[in-house]
């Protein structure tokens, strides 16, 4: 009974300590740290804001012509990492459309079905086009001949192959991070816009002064699809100068707006090797769990029904941790990782098994009160 009471003693130390690790800290409601920038029209983002739309932007039925285009007045607040500014979020389609920030580089993207009807994702990317703490206009302009992409109202590059339709520019708008992946970005944006065509260079270059004027009223109205000035300066929503577009809203807890509760492995792949670190630390960590929980089984179970149990256990532990971390921005949950845990929980309790590793549990009894064997025979 003593050697038993001190190995349940130690199960539950490493499984708390594998809820703090994966857990901590459990906040399922954080505050949005979102806030109106003083003095000027715009909305600032902590280090995990959102805003997201009231309603989806529709476009017009099975229009699909590529032609349109997006404005964006912003201003980073870091250059390192890998952060969403804009998504238009769509369940069929998550990647639909993004705009993201990786380091001082430009980095959008759109899914797209292929001949195979499988998805396939296209980028484009303009290096150094961010600077910490300047403001910047950013245009993309798509037509039939490509899209353009301008900094502040002059041509920084032009990409004949990647083409956005106004369907692409459509669903529900999520800014400060991506709609389905912790991906907080910092910084402020003072202006959004979209609109129904391609603007030609003397538009851009005139909506660019018209924004550094402090926005006033919409250029090219009949063919605005939407547009956000930020010039409320208090309160949770955000107005969109069309009437028939949705406006924007600030919720007041901070969360990933479509995080997906337990991702499949296929969705989570990556080839590279952060990728296989996650996957050896997730198997590293749960080798504890399968030893103890087997080692403690083992003192009153037969060697099979120890080693059954504590796979059980350290599935289900898995399970439950990765349920919660759906809830907790920050935290992905996904089926990788209960694969792995549950893996590391099998090579743990196989391990109880080595009579290597029984010699030398013996003769550790006077620190972990090991009286006998951790396994009766079967």
């Amino acid at each position: 009974m003593r050697e038993k009471n001190c190995l349940g003693i130690l199960c539950g130390i490493v499984i708390f300590g594998v809820l703090i690790c994966t857990l901590w800290p459990f906040n399922p409601f954080p505050s949005n740290r979102v806030s109106w920038v003083p003095e000027v029209n715009g909305i600032r983002f902590g280090n995990q804001g959102v805003v997201i739309s009231k309603a989806p932007l529709i476009a017009a039925a099975a229009d699909t012509r590529k032609s349109c285009s997006l404005e964006l007045l912003l201003r980073p607040a870091q250059i390192k990492g890998v952060y969403t500014i804009l998504d238009f979020y769509v369940p069929d389609n998550p990647g639909q459309f993004l705009v993201r920030q990786w380091t001082d580089g430009l980095l959008v993207s759109r899914n797209v079905l292929d001949a195979g009807n499988k998805v396939k994702t296209e980028k484009l990317d303009v290096a150094h086009a961010f600077q910490r703490g300047k403001l910047l206009s950013l245009t993309i302009a798509s037509g039939p001949n490509g899209t353009v992409v301008y900094l502040n109202g002059r041509q920084a590059q032009v990409f004949p192959k990647f083409m956005i339709s106004k369907s692409n520019l459509s669903g529900q708008i999520v800014m400060g991070t991506s709609a389905v992946d912790y991906e907080p970005w910092p910084g402020e944006i003072r202006g959004l816009a979209i609109y129904s065509k391609e603007l030609t260079p003397e538009e851009v270059f005139r909506h660019y002064a018209n924004w550094a004027a402090g926005g006033g009223e919409p250029l090219d109205a009949e063919a605005t699809i939407a547009r956000y000035a930020f010039t409320e300066g208090t309160g949770h929503e955000i107005h969109n100068a069309v009437a028939s577009g949705p406006d924007l809203e600030i919720p007041r807890s901070f969360r990933v707006p479509y995080n997906t509760l337990l991702k499949s492995p296929g969705k989570e792949f990556r080839a590279n090797w952060r990728y296989l670190n996650d996957l050896l630390l997730n198997i590293a960590g749960f080798v504890p769990v399968g030893f103890l929980i087997c080692a403690y089984l083992g003192v009153t179970q037969s060697r099979r029904n120890a080693i059954l149990y504590a796979i059980i256990a350290g599935g289900i532990l898995s399970f439950v941790i990765e349920v919660l971390q759906a809830y907790i921005p920050g935290r992905t949950s996904g089926m990788t990782d209960i694969i792995t845990n549950t893996l590391g929980t099998v090579l743990g309790a196989v391990l109880v098994q080595s009579n290597l590793v029984r010699i030398i549990l013996r003769g550790m009894d006077s620190v972990i009160c090991w009286g006998r064997p951790a396994l009766r025979p079967d």
